[in-house]
């Protein structure tokens, strides 16, 4: 003879099963949305110390010239941000024994820009010498794949870009990282 549960008792064991595998299944789910978050923002800090670092590749590059190149404005880059669609062009030295100021600031943006296309998504950069104040101001920018995080101002702009660089219309916004680099001041005159 089969013991018989009270009619109130029948089907508890079910519901208990089923509210167990709803709570496991939302458990799966923010593991999920974990993943992917800390995927995301390793990316994004990837190519924050990618900038970090191209930065001072060109920082190194202007101090080697920087009266005559960097203080004279001659790594000036002022257009509008615009995501490469082709390879930055090398420029060599007119005279490779003997490189003009202007000559070596056209080669080490070419390098420079080369640089940001391989390394950063959509990278490009905005350089601005500040000849006052002994510094030069430079952003480095590139597509994120986390587009929504980036704090914006009240006009719509991203606040991490210069006014001036921010793209045509048609073009996704970048994130910008900023770097002010001081230059060391000029060396005396040598006596004769």
């Amino acid at each position: 003879m089969r013991p018989t549960l009270p009619p109130r008792q029948r089907g508890a064991t079910l519901i208990e099963v089923m509210i167990s595998a709803l709570i496991v299944a939302f458990g799966m789910l923010a593991m999920i949305a974990l993943q992917s978050n800390a995927i995301k923002y390793t990316k994004t800090s990837e190519y924050r110390s990618v900038a970090t670092l191209l930065a001072n590749d060109l920082a190194d590059r202007m101090r080697v010239n920087a009266e005559d190149g960097a203080m004279a404005g001659r790594y000036d880059l002022l257009t509008a941000y615009e995501k490469p669609t082709t390879v930055p062009a090398r420029t060599e030295c007119a005279a490779p024994t003997n490189c003009t100021p202007t000559d070596l600031a056209t080669r080490d943006l070419g390098e420079w820009r080369r640089a940001l296309y391989f390394s950063l998504p959509g990278g490009n950069g905005f350089v601005q010498s500040d000849p006052t104040n002994r510094a030069v101001n430079i952003w480095v920018a590139w597509q994120d794949p986390d587009e929504t995080a980036r704090p914006v101002g009240d006009n719509g702009a991203v606040k991490e870009c210069p006014a001036a660089f921010l793209p045509t219309a048609g073009t996704a916004t970048p994130r910008c990282m900023y770097f002010r680099i001081g230059m060391a001041p000029p060396p005396p005159p040598s006596l004769p």
